[in-house]
């Protein structure tokens, strides 16, 4: 399936879902970067978790997104339990409006669900020249050292730079040996993971 029937799909199953056009279409357009980068674990992969959790109601597919001005610089989004690739597409663009008014842009979301890859919203703020910076937490995922019992959660990071080069900078990683997406495709195509990125339920490797 070539890349703009794939588009027109993931638009057709999350319109089913509830979500407008403009979401639809913005939801699509992050999936697809994320396959075509090779992310695969954050691309469609995770279309049917994202539809799931509207139909238990834990994602509001018609959400009143707030966005409140703190100061030139500082903003915040107030995303109503909206799919995230919605609330973080609109906090990087307002990032990028603070950032070229006063030199610096910072906005927080809160309310908001996983957005897929940080990179993602960090290359659209580099393609302007300007450096960012992205994080986010999440839910509990790792266990301390010598622990069984899940309390850290990956929480990515990503962080991004124009250079002198074709090619910008851009870092994206979560916090752990692994990401929880790339558990979760493996054990759902019945592969196997690296040997000491996860634990068993009594805590050993």
């Amino acid at each position: 399936m070539n890349k703009n029937n794939l588009k027109k799909l993931i638009i057709k199953i999350l319109k089913k879902n509830n979500l407008s056009q403009k979401d639809s279409l913005l939801c699509a357009n992050a999936l697809i970067n994320a396959e075509l980068t090779g992310a695969k674990s954050h691309g469609i992969a995770r279309l049917k978790i994202y539809c799931d959790r509207i139909k238990k109601k834990l994602i509001n597919p018609k959400p009143k997104i707030k966005l409140r001005k703190i100061s030139k610089s500082v903003s915040l989004v107030d995303a109503n339990n909206s799919i995230g690739f919605v609330a973080a597409q609109l906090a990087i663009k307002q990032s990028i409006i603070n950032a070229k008014k006063t030199g610096i842009g910072v906005v927080a979301v809160k309310n908001s669900n996983h957005y897929g890859l940080s990179s993602y919203y960090i290359e659209q703020a580099v393609k302007k020249n300007l450096i960012g910076l992205c994080f986010t937490n999440a839910p509990p995922a790792i266990a301390p050292h010598g622990a069984k019992k899940s309390l850290f959660g990956t929480n990515p990071i990503a962080f991004g730079s124009p250079t002198h080069l074709s090619s910008p900078f851009i870092f994206d990683s979560s916090m752990a040996k692994i990401n929880r997406g790339k558990i979760r495709l493996a054990a759902k195509l019945n592969k196997k993971i690296p040997y000491g990125v996860a634990l068993d339920k009594k805590g050993k490797i």
